[in-house]
């Protein structure tokens, strides 16, 4: 697999609430909270609206490897950790 010099390592929470209050793009969202903000998960190659595999993450930390574009962090691979 060719590396991209855009992937980055995160640690966070991943949660379930609401994103967008108030916008057309108001829903409930899979979020991964880190100590460098909340964003929007997505997986690679997976749905970007609902994505069961993101649900069985909700509630648990992890360690993600991804591309961070805006307020969205594309997962290439993830691995839970300990200490949630």
């Amino acid at each position: 697999m060719k590396k991209d010099k855009r992937t980055k390592q995160y640690i966070g929470d991943v949660v379930e609430r609401r994103f967008a209050r108030g916008s057309k793009s108001e829903r409930d969202a899979v979020m991964f909270s880190t100590r460098y903000g909340d964003f929007v998960l997505r997986r690679e190659g997976g749905h970007p609206l609902f994505d069961p595999e993101l649900k069985k993450l909700v509630g648990k930390r992890i360690r993600a490897w991804g591309i961070r574009h805006r307020h969205v962090f594309i997962m290439t691979r993830w691995e839970e950790i300990g200490g949630g």
